[in-house]
């Protein structure tokens, strides 16, 4: 598969971090970034999946029962 470029604006707090690390295991900077990203990935899938059936899962009912619309529209009709 072809690689493909991303530039990427950091905050400079960030940027420190990374020099650090870089500069502590010996690595660039974009290997480290692509490292980290590559072992996260699969587990924020996992976890959007998730959260997304959570979700999905929700009924309308449930959700007016959450924040107290039940009470109100049984009190407009």
């Amino acid at each position: 598969m072809p690689n493909k470029k991303l530039s990427l604006e950091i905050s400079e707090s960030l940027y420190e971090k990374l020099e650090e690390l870089s500069e502590l295991t010996e690595e660039p900077i974009n290997t480290l970034i692509i490292r980290i990203i590559a072992m996260r990935m699969p587990s924020l899938l996992r976890e959007t999946k998730e959260f997304n059936q959570m979700l999905d899962a929700i009924t309308p009912e449930q959700l007016h029962g959450e924040i107290g619309l039940e009470e109100v529209l049984s009190e407009q009709f």
